[in-house]
């Protein structure tokens, strides 16, 4: 704020400003070079594109776009515009440096990586308001003509500063290299993306099922019984100042779950709520009394022990829970881990486990709150 405000002082002390003109831009325009002035804006445009990557999970690029009308991908655009601006340049390696320059390697700039895996790490899905507002901004996007964001030149073969290997390219018909120009971006004309339509499979019998499409409830609604067991030394013996946050957010991601599937047929009950230490035997004893097998007619539909599945000497949660399970699910684990990775690549590292008792299936889940 001090460089700012000497910055200030020094502008309005400045006698030669009229009243009709805009103060910044006089002062940068009348008293620096323009190699200075291009050098101020080069450092600014660093500086946001920081400020974005600091924020990749917080700032989504529809937002950006429904504000502004421009987003990451926008910036990365931008600069394969100036750079094919920039012609006549007398170190031949740098201009066709400049020349191979595409969308690709641009957004890799501005991203700090691969935007394939910045979409994977940190893009998230828009809810149907931010789609709407979206749409409703297309006046503001900026437009890009694709043209001349085309590369011209193959990429140069050796690096004259030490960088990492280039993403891959691909070689158009003609010759020249091409990159993915109409990526999955949105900023993106999606209407112009050519497609491609895989050729009909040679089967008797097709079938089309959406991967999403879930099966329908029983006819007359379905309830649950919900049991949630906290497994965690330091929660059993009430060493934690805010008490069991795991139990609690487990519950309420249940009820959050069942509550959107905006359905008054199918309710869940939770009728069993106990915290444990990261002991085997106690663990195994809960499971046990609220599994079918000894419960009766108050039978546990779903457990979920939350706590105990990393790799701590006393984490035995998975271990506790596989000795007494009738029939493992490996599969339902693994989809659980392969989703939750791409919000948190640790979360492959849970050692969590699923399965069986009788009539009753036991969801081992992380301790975090978060994680749940």
């Amino acid at each position: 704020k001090e460089v700012l405000a000497t910055k200030a002082e020094k502008l309005l002390a400045t006698p030669e400003m009229s009243e009709t003109t805009t103060p910044s831009t006089d002062y940068l325009r009348q008293h620096l070079p323009p190699t200075i002035l291009e050098k101020l804006e080069a450092g600014a445009f660093r500086q946001l594109c920081t400020h974005l990557a600091d924020r990749s999970d917080e700032v989504q690029n529809i937002d950006l776009m429904t504000l502004s009308g421009f987003c990451r991908n926008c910036l990365a655009k931008w600069l394969v515009m100036e750079a094919r601006n920039m012609e006549g340049l007398g170190d031949s390696a740098v201009q066709q440096a400049l020349d191979a320059l595409g969308y690709d390697e641009a957004a890799q700039y501005v991203y700090g990586c691969e935007y394939g895996e910045w979409k994977k790490r940190h893009a998230k899905k828009a809810s149907d308001e931010q789609m709407q507002k979206f749409n409703e901004s297309k006046p503001l996007w900026a437009k890009h003509n694709k043209e001349v964001l085309a590369t011209k030149a193959e990429k140069p073969v050796k690096a004259m500063n030490a960088a990492p290997e280039p993403v891959s390219s691909v070689v158009s018909p003609s010759g020249n290299v091409s990159k993915s120009l109409l990526s999955n971006v949105c900023c993106q004309d999606i209407e112009e993306t050519p497609k491609c339509t895989p050729p009909p499979l040679e089967t008797k019998k097709a079938r089309t099922l959406s991967p999403i499409e879930a099966p329908a409830p029983p006819k007359g609604g379905v309830s649950f019984n919900i049991g949630i067991l906290t497994v965690s030394d330091r929660a059993f013996a009430n060493q934690y100042e805010t008490g069991d946050l795991s139990g609690p957010a487990v519950e309420e991601s249940v009820k959050s779950t069942i509550l959107s599937m905006n359905d008054s047929s199918v309710n869940c009950n939770i009728v069993h709520k106990a915290i444990v230490p990261d002991d085997i035997g106690k663990i195994q004893t809960l499971l046990k009394q609220w599994s079918s097998q000894n419960n009766g007619d108050s039978a546990v539909d779903v457990i979920f022990t939350t706590g105990g599945t990393g790799f701590a000497p006393r984490d035995v949660t998975p271990e506790a829970t596989l000795d007494v399970l009738d029939r493992e699910c490996k599969g339902l684990m693994a989809y659980v881990m392969t989703e939750c990775s791409l919000q948190q690549p640790l979360a492959s590292l849970s050692r969590g486990t699923a399965g069986l008792i009788g009539q009753s299936m036991i969801v081992n889940l992380p301790g975090n709150p978060k994680g749940v």
